[in-house]
């Protein structure tokens, strides 16, 4: 478990609007003290209207993801629709707690991002023991210590997708200048209706930009 400490120096953030979903993540990719590099997509699109943010160790997050996101392939050729986004968070958590179980864990924090006819935008957050809760917004790392007060201030159901990516600009902004972690780049995406969406990506040079 010794591991679950460099979860801290990641971050993910989540918005559950009434139309949609958003979800960012920093990009770094760092081995022990060295950055590998600072380009990392950290949210995986496993299936039409669902995002799935991690944190982790690289392997770790691209093993579990595939076996995530072919699963859910395979059950719509098998069945000829797609699970909804409790059922998929269902499938995850299991997942990850079988691991913990084994004793071969996954050491992954994870936002699930989607969408659904009948309820709209869906988020959740879940941490590496499997614990699970459904949310209006989220973030996981020490960026969440920072940029909770900033969600709870100015998050709103109803808020409109340019709204909530400058709630976003706030929180990242606000890590960069006060974490003495170095995280420059953050890939956001939104979940709708329409599908997934990725929007551009936030940045130190955006963010200094008057």
């Amino acid at each position: 478990m010794a591991n679950a400490t460099g979860l801290l120096f990641q971050c993910l953030f989540g918005f559950k609007c009434k139309d949609f979903t958003m979800i960012a993540a920093d990009q770094m990719n760092t081995q022990s003290v060295l950055v590998m590099n600072d380009d990392v997509d950290k949210l995986y699109e496993v299936s039409d209207r669902l995002v799935l943010g991690v944190n982790g160790d690289a392997g770790d997050m691209s093993q579990f993801t595939q076996f995530i996101a072919k699963n859910l392939q395979l059950y719509k050729m098998k069945n000829q629709y797609q699970l909804d986004t409790p059922a998929v968070v269902h499938f995850i958590r299991k997942n990850l707690s079988d691991g913990l179980r084994s004793g071969n864990p996954n050491i992954l924090n994870l936002m699930i991002g989607g969408y659904d006819e009948q309820t709209g935008g869906q988020l959740y957050m879940m941490d590496f023991l499997g614990s699970c809760v459904s949310v209006p917004y989220a973030a996981h790392g020490l960026g969440g210590l920072l940029t909770f007060g900033i969600m709870d201030y100015y998050y709103k159901p109803d808020l409109t997708e340019v709204q909530a990516y400058e709630v976003l600009k706030m929180c990242i902004r606000e890590i960069q200048l006060r974490l003495f972690m170095n995280l420059p780049n953050f890939r956001v995406k939104s979940v709708s209706k329409i599908g997934v969406k990725i929007l551009p990506n936030i940045n130190s040079t955006m963010l200094t930009q008057k």
